[in-house]
């Protein structure tokens, strides 16, 4: 039965009350980091519908690559790789490919208008962001602050997220709503 000793044995809290105020505030702050992220999408969606841009091809063979990277990476934690994958799927890796690319065009045209935006509106990100940046990833996986500093990749991927994070933000904040 759902009572106050219930709530003791499956969570930190004391009360059955104190658990659903807990779920209750979970969810709500699930739905509106989910509402954030469809408007931040549809916001991109827009700029990207807009703007015109010329994708060398090689640049879409590369994100199709990195698609099929993270797949084959993804099944491995199922013991699984990408050949047997098709193989369950009866497809074969030109068929997957070209399967891809729409959604590869799509990402690379993001990018680029991105980093576009981001250049025209001169969006830096500042070496003290960088660093808070960095004190709280090292806090929140349990790495040495120092160390994740001296891996310049890894300098640069913070950085470029930054830069992304704010790119969005501008976008949105000069969105005209209808």
């Amino acid at each position: 039965k759902m009572d106050d000793e219930f709530a003791k044995d499956v969570s930190e809290f004391e009360t059955l009350d104190e658990l659903k105020a807990d779920i209750r505030a979970k969810l709500k702050e699930a739905n509106s980091e989910k509402a954030k992220k469809e408007m931040e999408d549809a916001a991109i969606q827009k700029v990207c519908e807009n703007t015109e841009v010329d994708i060398p091809s090689g640049m879409i063979e590369s994100e199709i690559d990195a698609m099929s990277e993270d797949l084959n990476r993804r099944l491995a934690y199922q013991g699984m790789n990408l050949e047997q994958y098709l193989k369950l799927l009866n497809k074969s890796a030109k068929d997957f490919r070209e399967e891809l690319k729409p959604e590869a065009e799509k990402s690379v045209k993001v990018r680029l208008v991105l980093d576009a935006v981001c250049e025209d509106a001169k969006i830096k990100a500042t070496a003290k962001e960088v660093n808070s940046k960095i004190k709280e990833l090292a806090e929140a996986y349990g790495k040495k602050e120092e160390e994740l500093k001296e891996n310049e990749e890894f300098k640069k991927y913070v950085e470029s997220s930054i830069k992304s994070e704010k790119t969005v933000k501008y976008i949105i904040d000069n969105a005209k709503v209808k």
